[in-house]
């Protein structure tokens, strides 16, 4: 389950061999490199684990070359628009949308969420994340307790070397969360720690 299952039964050509996230990322930072965008607050990597299925099965897009093509493009998903953009896309050219795929369209724009906030590592396992902060991260501190005050015991801050939060997600006994929901709770949190970023305040 989670990164585990990130990319299905079969991988081809250079991806295989160095891995999606790596390929990913070796393929951003080329191009960043080259414009000369690389500066040092986004040197750090993002990675997202969470506890669900997210892969393009080989049922859903048999072309490899194609597969290839789409987990780039989901990849630099950035915007809620951008996801929906895609979501049409693929209904359209291939037909309804696996469970496993929304799920991996949702958990890239939610990476690229998290690394827009200097979020390194987010880990979900059932109800409990765990949101890892870059230490260098451009974050309004004085702000925090404002935002631990909002989500009240939902979430906790851990100042360690590398300061990381707890995040509780809704606890129903008698229903199980469902990924939409998951999602949802997720961006809204990732949006309140988008308001703590030092270059966008007034």
């Amino acid at each position: 389950r989670g990164a585990g299952n990130l990319l299905g039964a079969e991988q081809s050509g250079h991806m295989e061999s160095v891995g999606y996230d790596l390929y990913c990322k070796m393929l951003n930072q080329a191009v960043k490199f080259t414009k000369g965008e690389l500066v040092e607050e986004e040197t750090y990597e993002t990675m997202v684990d969470m506890d669900m299925d997210a892969f393009i099965p080989s049922t859903y897009i048999k072309n490899e070359i194609q597969k290839l093509d789409i987990y780039k493009r989901i990849a630099e998903i950035e915007t809620e628009d951008e996801l929906i953009d895609m979501q049409e896309e693929l209904q359209d050219r291939f037909g309804d949308m696996p469970r496993a795929v929304n799920n991996l369209l949702n958990i890239a724009l939610i990476k690229s969420m998290c690394h827009s906030v200097y979020i390194t590592s987010l880990l979900q396992k059932g109800n409990e994340v765990t949101l890892t902060m870059f230490p260098k991260a451009k974050l309004a501190v004085e702000m925090f307790p404002e935002l631990l005050s909002k989500y009240g015991k939902s979430l906790k801050l851990m100042p360690q070397a590398s300061p990381y939060f707890k995040y509780q997600l809704p606890n129903n006994p008698k229903k199980k969360l469902d990924n939409i929901t998951i999602f949802q709770c997720l961006k809204d949190l990732l949006e309140d720690f988008r308001k703590l970023l030092i270059k966008e305040r007034s």
